[in-house]
């Protein structure tokens, strides 16, 4: 059981795709993953695999000391492992020459939040009707230096 996260591949996008739609309410299509995968002067689509089954995926883009956290997500079956803490620390890592690191968050999704939080994230403002269902989003940063 070797874990390893790598960046992503266009052969993982149909997958990839699939498991945002079991994860989200409002998914991203294939087609943004795809083109996130060809984008890669300013995008970072990496995923984390366990053997050759893909876990979970994040979709970063870094530009000008920015790193925002677009996408990352955890298949259902393999939440609550401590794969959501693992990959947003690599991104971290990887990213370290950042100045600042920045996201949104559902304002209903409480794990996401603690996750972030306990990585050293902190509420910077509201995004009212942010979603496709109203739903606000908490955009979050942590200074990186």
């Amino acid at each position: 059981m070797t874990l390893q996260i790598r960046r992503m591949r266009e052969e993982d996008v149909d997958f990839v795709a699939h498991l945002e739609k079991d994860i989200f309410t409002d998914p991203w299509p294939a087609e943004s993953f795809y083109h996130e995968v060809a984008n890669t002067k300013l995008s970072y689509p990496c995923v984390l695999t366990q053997d050759s089954l893909i876990l979970g995926y994040a979709v970063v883009w870094y530009f000008t000391n920015e790193l925002h956290i677009g996408n990352l997500a955890i298949a259902p079956q393999w939440q609550r492992h401590g794969h959501g803490e693992r990959l947003l620390k690599y991104i971290l890592e990887k990213f370290s020459e950042a100045e600042v690191a920045y996201l949104e968050v559902r304002k209903s999704n409480a794990a996401a939040i603690r996750l972030y939080e306990k990585s050293g994230f902190a509420p910077l403002s509201v995004r009212k009707g942010y979603y496709s269902n109203g739903e606000d989003a908490i955009v979050m940063f942590k200074k990186m230096q």
